[in-house]
Parts: structure tokens; sequence; C-alpha cells
């Protein structure tokens, strides 16, 4: 992945963080990594940034919901309402 792409990729990750602590759903620590790599993932698949996302978070920016349940792993499943939110919040 080229510098710039890195650069703007924590960008995204730090915007991120910001969304996720500014919900009133509180992610517990074990599970918070998880969805802070994952919820970069899907707002830099939806810009072209880096590298593309896997399944579950191509069928997140794709806006295909039985895709989207059926690729999520367990922690994921709980947190779809806040990746939809936070990408539609984010720009």
């Amino acid at each position: 992945m080229e510098l710039q792409a890195i650069e703007q990729c924590r960008n995204i990750e730090k915007k991120v963080k910001d969304f996720i602590e500014s919900q009133p759903i509180t992610v517990p620590k074990v599970h918070y990594n998880h969805v802070l790599n994952i919820g970069t993932s899907i707002i830099c698949t939806k810009y072209g940034i880096g590298y593309p996302g896997g399944s579950f978070v191509q069928a997140v920016v794709d806006n295909d919901l039985m895709k989207t349940f059926g690729c999520a792993d367990a922690v994921n499943r709980q947190y779809i309402d806040l990746y939809c939110k936070m990408l539609y919040n984010i720009s």
C-alpha cells in the first residue's frame, strides 16, 4: 500500500474511533479492536483507499443486507447497526 493510502487510512481510523466513542452503544474492550478495524475497512473500501475489504465489508458497502448478515461473524453481527450508522455519517 502506498504511503498516501496508509496516511488516509490512519485518518479514517481516527474518525471511526471518534464515531464509535460518540455512540450510546458501548463496544466491550474484547471486541473494540475488531470493530475499529472492520469500521475502518468499511470506510476505506467505500472510498477505494488501500486494499478492498473482505466479503462482509463489501456486503455492507454494497448495501446488501442479506449478504451482510450471511457473511457476518458473531461479533460483527452485533454491530451491523453501528456500521450502517457509521457508513452514513462519516464522509
